[in-house]
Parts: structure tokens; sequence; C-alpha cells
């Protein structure tokens, strides 16, 4: 269903809002994709790519096609955490041990689980450690933020390249996009489906506390999500409230520390769904207890993608 005049000019405005605070997006350049690697595994094949994101500035990326499957499929990102700078990417297609990326390709979906700034291929050369790796990242936002430029707005511009890149390739159905996180990945799954108007249907798993919660407990903040003047345009619900009609599902632990107001955030947005007349398009999934994002939520996630972008 389409928004009413008036509450599209309302979102037009938050969002055009929300845009100039984020600032100016990187310079344009050519994507020119490159395959640096192939390794062929039962249930898919996995490619190790490259595609250019900015001017001089490459991202790096896996991506899995399923095999057994007709194609073209839908596809997913999978982004990483921020627990491991040296893994990055790898945490998501982890063959040795229960991986996102991994169910979802034997799930028969084309995966792309790409490196954000700063982690993984994209660390500095010279890297040292994960004290080195935080210090990178800051030196980074720092000089972005002299140009008038955030950190965030970068971020939002690589996935929409991730998004670029799949819609070169045969095997993918580019009207069947998703987007899966936790951690960072979650904060990242709702600001990405909230500017990335491709991205069908998003699971984003903990770690989403409001601004304004997280200056209330005097929590640390990720520097990528730090945006001058953010809190007096916006906060999670009107982020959320963008994505509206498409599918977002916020999947949460009980007594999360970093998701201690992730009910009220679903409320406040679901007023938008259910003005638009789909509040079964956005969906909170709570679960009693658990650590990290365990197997029978990682699956219950999984099937609700399938309700979206394998409907048939």
């Amino acid at each position: 269903m389409a928004r009413s005049t008036a509450e599209a000019n309302l979102a037009e405005m938050l969002q055009q809002s929300l845009t100039s605070i984020l600032g100016a997006p990187p310079d344009p350049a050519p994507l020119s994709p490159q395959v640096l690697g192939v390794l062929e595994r039962d249930h898919y094949r996995r490619e190790h790519i490259k595609y250019q994101v900015s001017p001089n500035q490459w991202s790096y990326a896996y991506l899995l096609i399923p095999k057994g499957v007709n194609l073209p499929c839908p596809a997913i990102i999978c982004h990483h955490g921020s627990g491991n700078f040296a893994a990055g990417k790898e945490e998501m297609v982890d063959e040795t041990r229960p991986s996102i990326g991994v169910e979802l390709a034997r799930l028969g979906y084309v995966v792309m689980a790409p490196d954000a700034f700063g982690y993984g291929e994209r660390r500095s050369p010279n890297s040292s450690g994960a004290a080195y790796d935080a210090a990178y990242t800051l030196q980074h936002y720092t000089v972005l933020l002299l140009r008038g430029e955030t950190m965030l707005r970068h971020l939002l511009s690589d996935i929409s390249r991730a998004v670029d890149y799949l819609l070169t390739r045969p095997e993918v159905d580019g009207a069947r996009l998703g987007f899966i996180g936790q951690s960072y990945g979650a904060r990242m799954a709702l600001w990405a489906a909230a500017f990335e108007p491709r991205l069908i249907a998003t699971v984003a798993h903990g770690s989403l506390m409001s601004y304004r919660e997280t200056v209330r407990q005097g929590n640390w903040f990720q520097i990528e999500f730090v945006v001058p003047r953010l809190m007096q345009v916006a906060d999670l619900h009107d982020i959320l409230s963008l994505v509206a009609p498409r599918p977002f599902l916020l999947s949460t632990i009980q007594g999360d520390a970093y998701s201690t107001d992730a009910a009220e955030i679903y409320q406040r947005a679901l007023v938008a769904y259910q003005r638009l007349g789909v509040p079964q398009r956005l969906a909170h999934y709570v679960y009693p207890r658990g650590s990290g994002f365990e197997p029978a939520m990682r699956y219950k996630a999984y099937t609700w993608l399938n309700s979206w972008l394998k409907p048939y």
C-alpha cells in the first residue's frame, strides 16, 4: 500500500534531513569487479572477489553460489560483527563452525559477505593488532569529518555498491535481495534497509538500542554510527519507520544489555507500518534466554526470510 501524500511528505522530509547530516557520499567510481579465487564445495561455490567502492578504495567479499538450485535465485548480504577486526567477512562464511553465510547458501541463497572498512582485507596494511585497527578507524572517521563527511554515509554507500555488484551477477534475482546481521551487522541492517530501497527483506539480531537510551545509560557508542546533530533529527525508531512498507525483522534476547529498549523501537516504528496497512511486515522476535545468535534463532530468521524472498 502506498503512503498518503502527507505521510510521504513527512518521510521524504526525514530522509532529506538525515541525508543532509550524513554528509556527502564518496566520489563515484567504476565498479571494476574482479574474481580473485574460487573454491568448490559440495553445496556451493565460493568466490573471493573485489570491487571498487570509491576512487582507489576497494572492498573485498566472499560470494557463495549454491549448487543444485534453479538460477537466478534470491541473494542475501551477510554483515559481520565488530568483535574481530582481523576476521571481518570470514566469520560469516566460517566452515569450521556454524556460520550464517554457509547456512544460507545451503538453503539456496546466493550469499555475499563483504568486509566493512577497517576489517578483514580492509584493515590498514600497517596493522599490528586490534588496538591499531581501532585507532585506524578513528583516524579515518576524523578525516571524513574534516571534509564534512561521515563514516556512516560511506558505509551505506559501500552497501549500495555491494547491491550494485549483486545485480551484475546472472545467478542473482535482483528483485529478491535481503540483508542479515547481528551486533555491528544489526545496526547496519537497520540503516541499510532505510537507505537502500533495493533490499526487500532485512533481519537485525540484537544490539539495537536507541541513541537516547545509550546516552542515558552512559554506554559507549560504536564510532561508525556517531553522526553530528543526529539526535536533533531522529532516533532508531525514526530510521526504522523509513523502511516501511518493506519487511523487517528485529530479533532480540530478553536481558540483552545492548537492546534494552528494542521493544519500544519496534512499537514506535510499527505505527508507520500500520498506517500503510502492512503491520505484519514488521516483526519482533523476542527470546527469553540465550547467548548470541543461537541456531534456533537463526533458523527462525531464515524461515522469516524465506516467507518474503522465496514465497513459492
